[in-house]
């Protein structure tokens, strides 16, 4: 097979990396329209009168009815479609933002205050993972996603372990959690006997090290046991979580240079 010239693989380098910045631009804004409508609906739900209350129940309610159906409509589309690559990229993007309806109103109309506010915090982070999908290795995505999964889980430790009613609640999320990360090292094990490959499809870059995916996922593990077991050192624990986070994305971007 002849050797494609060098200024092909150049446009073909620059039209992924267009891709990926499209990409990133279009979760960067589908997350700020996120977060934008829901401190709407904190304004005038949470914050709002008794009748703007009642209004944005109504909203809310019949919002989560229609993000099923465009949830729906969406994924079955996409996979009728699949071959279409530009309306399939619509569909998903439908069923997204079903998806997105759909929990938001069920969550703020079942928990209120403590629901919206909890969104408001997930919708960011859920953003920043999108960026990171779209910008580094998958390795990189993965840790990412556990660690930031462990920080999430501590600090739902600390706000409802005191409480009666949602203790155990976070007790069970919390040992499922643990369970989640325990499978995901098995995974990872059987990925790296084949190289990072899955079926011949390339998951994780031939350079990984995969010491450092286990040494994540242990820490994010230990991390929520002991926030179980020793509740006053959910400070600490987050504290510490955010600096290895920090550290591990400084890691994989200097593998990207």
């Amino acid at each position: 097979m002849a050797k494609k010239p060098i200024s092909q693989k150049r446009a073909e380098r620059e039209k992924q990396e267009n891709l990926a910045l499209q990409r990133v631009f279009n979760v960067f804004l589908l997350g700020m329209a996120a977060e934008i409508y829901l401190f709407i609906v904190y304004r005038n739900y949470v914050l709002g009168t008794p009748d703007s209350l009642l209004i944005w129940d109504e909203i809310l309610r019949w919002g989560s009815l229609a993000g099923l159906v465009l949830l729906a409509a969406g994924v079955v589309t996409a996979v009728i479609k699949r071959t279409e690559k530009k309306l399939r990229t619509g569909m998903i993007l439908m069923a997204a933002v079903g998806l997105f309806l759909t929990v938001s109103g069920w969550v703020t109309t079942r928990f209120f205050d403590k629901g919206i506010t909890t969104l408001c915090i997930l919708v960011p982070v859920l953003t920043l993972l999108g960026l990171v999908f779209f910008l580094y290795q998958h390795e990189c995505f993965l840790s990412t996603i556990a660690m930031a999964g462990a920080l999430f889980t501590i600090w739902v430790c600390g706000r409802g372990l005191d409480s009666a009613s949602w203790r155990t609640a976070v007790i069970a999320g919390s040992v499922a959690a643990v369970v989640i990360l325990a499978v995901l090292a098995v995974l990872i094990r059987q990925l790296q006997k084949n190289q990072g490959s899955y079926k011949g499809l390339r998951i994780f870059t031939p350079e990984c090290d995969y010491r450092v995916i286990y040494a994540v996922l242990a820490v994010s593990a230990a991390a929520i046991l002991i926030a179980l077991l020793v509740p006053v050192t959910v400070y600490y624990l987050q504290w510490a979580l955010g600096i290895l986070l920090f550290a591990e994305m400084v890691y994989y971007t200097t593998k990207l240079m």
